[in-house]
């Protein structure tokens, strides 16, 4: 019996246009509320970021953002898990390492991005993050941060994920996307969101269906019962999930929901 059911949002959810089939989601999500399934946006994104895309149902809905630091049931953030001081020294040092690559820091009040890195940086990241604050250096940011990014080409991602994994052990990295390393507390994934809300409501994790397409999904497609990805997915993602399903661009997330709670 399926008691809970999880997405990632970009090249899962959403197509490429940040777009889904509001139509077909509400009615299996009038299905879900009538079964009492909960359902769960899981994503690395902005807490403020993924809830503004669900205007009809988001108030009951729940939320894993920023890789499973922060949970959210509707309006109400109801679990946090910052980064701590002492690991937080660590990745800024990371972060003045690779001073060259375009990095975002993410906290609760508000995600940075450094003025240098350019406006068009800034209106880029406005597709993932509601709410950006522009400031000149990462020095002395009055927040809880969660989670610092890295926005590395394709083809660097690999190198330098494996550089950092060697060099910084204590510290944990998954790939946010082909393009993105996200740097975080060590072992803190989507699934440490899922087994707060397995806890919290006594869902099982077999009675749980993820989808996701990253290298921050393997945790939670791990951690459920039936796990899926999109046919564009990492082959890190492709390797901890079940079954393989098609695009994102042809709303085949939601067409497995739609038969998952029909058959």
């Amino acid at each position: 019996m399926i008691k809970l059911i999880a997405t990632d949002m970009d090249g899962t959810w959403l197509t490429d246009q940040k777009t889904y089939d509001e139509e077909l989601f509400l009615r299996e999500f009038a299905i879900m509320q009538e079964r009492g399934i909960k359902f769960v946006i899981a994503s690395g994104n902005q807490y403020e970021n993924i809830y503004a895309r669900f205007p009809k149902t988001a108030a009951k809905m729940y939320f894993i953002a920023e890789n499973g630091a922060l949970v959210a049931q509707g309006r109400q953030v109801i679990h946090t898990d910052c980064i701590s001081d002492e690991d937080l020294q660590v990745i800024f040092e990371i972060i003045a390492k690779y001073a060259h690559e375009k990095i975002t820091v993410s906290g609760l009040a508000s995600a940075y991005v450094r003025a240098s890195d350019g406006p068009e940086y800034a209106t880029e990241l406005k597709k993932y993050y509601a709410k950006l604050t522009i400031v000149p250096s990462f020095t002395d940011l009055q927040d809880q941060i969660f989670k610092v990014t890295l926005d590395v080409p394709a083809k660097k991602r690999p190198r330098i994920i494996s550089e950092l994994q060697n060099n910084y052990p204590q510290i944990g990295f998954v790939s946010g996307s082909a393009t993105s390393i996200d740097i975080s507390t060590k072992k803190m994934n989507k699934a440490v969101g899922l087994e707060y809300l397995s806890k919290k409501y006594h869902i099982n994790p077999r009675e749980m269906v993820a989808f996701g397409d990253s290298g921050n999904d393997v945790g939670m497609l791990k951690y459920v019962g039936q796990s899926y990805v999109t046919a564009t997915a990492l082959p890190i993602a492709k390797s901890a999930a079940n079954r393989v399903i098609g695009s994102s661009n042809s709303s085949a997330v939601q067409k497995e929901i739609w038969r998952l709670l029909n058959d």
